[in-house]
């Protein structure tokens, strides 16, 4: 992988361009008075100091000069824009200055830092923080499928591939199965990968298939617009849970017979699918998890779930998965921290009992407050619980 492979990317007027660190300057307007003979001085608060947000576009390659120059141009186009901010996200911004610097270094390479202030005061609506953080999931997918790849392998060990992959997918069925899900959309996610194993000889022999059809259960599992929109908002916190659990669960004991097992690059490969199966799963939680909640409690274990399994993804992934799914986390977490919920009802039952009386205390419905608190034993409820 090369160092560009390693830039991130930002866009401004729908110019997409590499960077590879920012600089954020803000602070307040005071203006200090100093007096003959005083020792003390008077400190005037002219109100809050306008951010300023700096960044390095790099231009690279043969033919650099054509998108630099039509960068060039876009920056000099007066008024605000959108800038898509890799580690800031959306910001409504103008371009107040930039500078120009290039080197034949490393084949050739141009550098323009530029300082973005904000937008002013005539704001274009802002985006949808739910949609942003859909597509962010979207993404994370397309840069799981690019970055999944497999090893040549005999055929003994193409054969002890797919029966693996086929116990896998069993797995996973099993855990859907047990999950508390609306019975139409368990069976819908069912028929997905039902559809999936039946097909399994042909799409797992190519890469880009079997990426492409994992892809399809994800979507089954949240990705795709519209599959869980009538979820109840009370029920969602449980599922997004026991969708990102489910990460950590299909990776189940496979058996590999006769000369298969002695073929290394079997391995990797079932490494290389584990990890595709674990970036798909947690960017369907991700995108489930997208939601208006009813109360603190409810948002709140629904962002911990995901964040947990992203977190668990994040030491071993490739630079372009990272950077999709820190993205993507990102955008999750603002997208739920930005609803303005009210604190939820909130008691610790230190002696263990029914979760029926405890739901009657909190004058809720017992349904309800076991999906919330995703109680496993409705008898013996103790702990913190949410009503």
């Amino acid at each position: 992988m090369s160092w560009t492979d390693r830039l991130s990317r930002a866009k401004w007027r729908d110019f997409e361009f590499l960077t590879d660190s920012h600089e954020a300057k803000g602070g307040r307007r005071l203006v200090v008075h100093e007096y003959p003979g005083g020792d003390i001085p008077r400190v005037e608060d002219l109100g809050i100091q306008a951010w300023d947000w700096s960044l390095n576009a790099y231009f690279i390659g043969e033919n650099y000069d054509y998108a630099r120059n039509e960068f060039l141009t876009l920056l000099s186009e007066s008024g605000p824009a959108w800038l898509t901010h890799p580690w800031l996200g959306l910001l409504w911004a103008r371009a107040r200055e930039w500078s120009v610097s290039e080197s034949n270094e490393k084949g050739g390479y141009c550098t323009v830092k530029i300082t973005f202030i904000p937008g002013g005061e005539t704001l274009q609506p802002v985006p949808d923080r739910g949609d942003i953080a859909k597509s962010r999931a979207v993404e994370l997918a397309a840069a799981a499928v690019e970055d999944f790849e497999l090893e040549e392998m005999s055929a003994d060990a193409v054969q002890g591939y797919i029966a693996a992959i086929h116990q896998r997918l069993e797995a996973l069925r099993r855990i859907i199965s047990l999950a508390t899900l609306p019975l139409a959309w368990a069976g819908q996610i069912m028929q997905v990968i039902q559809g999936v194993k039946t097909d399994l000889a042909e799409i797992a022999a190519l890469p880009a298939a079997w990426a492409d059809a994992f892809r399809g259960i994800a979507g089954a599992l949240g990705l795709t617009d519209g599959v869980t929109d009538g979820l109840d908002a009370a029920d969602r916190a449980a599922v997004v849970g026991r969708i990102a659990r489910a990460a950590g669960e299909t990776r189940r004991a496979v058996t590999i017979t006769g000369v298969a097992a002695t073929d290394a690059a079997l391995f990797r490969n079932l490494a290389a699918e584990y990890a595709l199966e674990q970036r798909m799963i947690a960017t369907a939680a991700l995108s489930a998890a997208v939601a208006d909640y009813p109360t603190e409690a409810d948002r709140d274990f629904a962002l911990a779930a995901v964040d947990k399994a992203c977190a668990a993804l994040l030491p071993p992934a490739a630079d372009t998965v990272f950077q999709a799914l820190v993205t993507a986390r990102a955008a999750c977490l603002d997208a739920l921290l930005a609803q303005d919920l009210q604190p939820a009802q909130r008691r610790d039952i230190l002696h263990p009992l029914p979760a029926v009386l405890i739901a009657h205390n909190m004058g809720i419905a017992e349904d309800i407050f076991l999906s919330r608190n995703v109680v496993r034993h409705p008898l013996f409820v103790n702990g913190a619980v949410y009503g």
